[in-house]
């Protein structure tokens, strides 16, 4: 583990705690990740009218029934819950096809192999998605503050200097901003999504430590945003 990577997630270790699991609100669950097992199971399901059923009945089941005990004590959800999907279509396949079906006979079907090489991406899609949700929630709540909107200007614009990217920041939000202050402000945003980053990440698992977070989230190819905090 590198020494700055494993001083950013210790800084922000002892901030998250285990109430912040997705896995104590399902409701939460549904809003922040559904949208990954959307995908899979469309993936998964030629028919449009089927996947949609299967994915609702799924979704109905989590929000009034919770997540079964099924981790253990740790684990990455990501992986618990491509499970769960998975057994989700195996259902319906059997039902279909009034016979028995199993998970070698799933991975067998091409949209099955296309849809397991895609899951890791929608996850890290929504991960991404949740963090700059909060970014910006950040921003609206503190006057003044503007590390979502200058964060977003810097990556759109990546190949401006500082002074004309605080002229875009400036011109957008009404908010005269000088270059300096440009700088200082990208610094936190950075330093801020890395932790909120982190934080999402932990969320999607049971008894994480540091070390199990920088594999996760080098899993999902996202420690280079962590590193942003140096």
């Amino acid at each position: 583990m590198t020494s700055v990577v494993s001083t950013g997630l210790q800084r922000n270790f002892h901030s998250i705690t285990t109430n912040t699991s997705i896995l104590v609100d399902p409701s939460r669950f549904v809003r922040r990740y559904g949208v990954a097992i959307h995908a899979y199971l469309h993936a998964l399901i030629s028919s449009e009218h089927d996947a949609e059923e299967v994915e609702q009945d799924l979704l109905l089941q989590v929000v009034e029934r919770g997540f079964p005990d099924g981790m253990g004590r740790r684990g990455k959800f990501r992986y618990y819950l491509m499970t769960v999907v998975r057994n989700a279509a195996l259902a319906y396949f059997r039902k279909k096809s009034r016979r028995p079906v199993t998970v070698a006979d799933l991975s067998s079907i091409p949209a099955a192999q296309i849809a397991d090489r895609a899951w890791d991406r929608s996850w890290r899609e929504c991960v991404m998605k949740n963090a700059w949700l909060a970014l910006r929630s950040h921003e609206q709540r503190n006057s003044g503050n503007l590390f979502h909107t200058v964060l977003r200007t810097s990556i759109k614009h990546g190949d401006e200097d500082s002074t004309m990217l605080a002229v875009r920041v400036s011109c957008a939000t009404g908010q005269e901003l000088s270059p300096e202050a440009f700088r200082k402000q990208l610094s936190r945003a950075r330093r801020k999504f890395s932790e909120l980053l982190i934080e999402e990440v932990a969320r999607t698992m049971r008894a994480a430590t540091p070390e199990d977070l920088e594999e996760e989230l080098s899993s999902l190819d996202l420690l280079k945003y962590v590193r942003w905090q140096s």
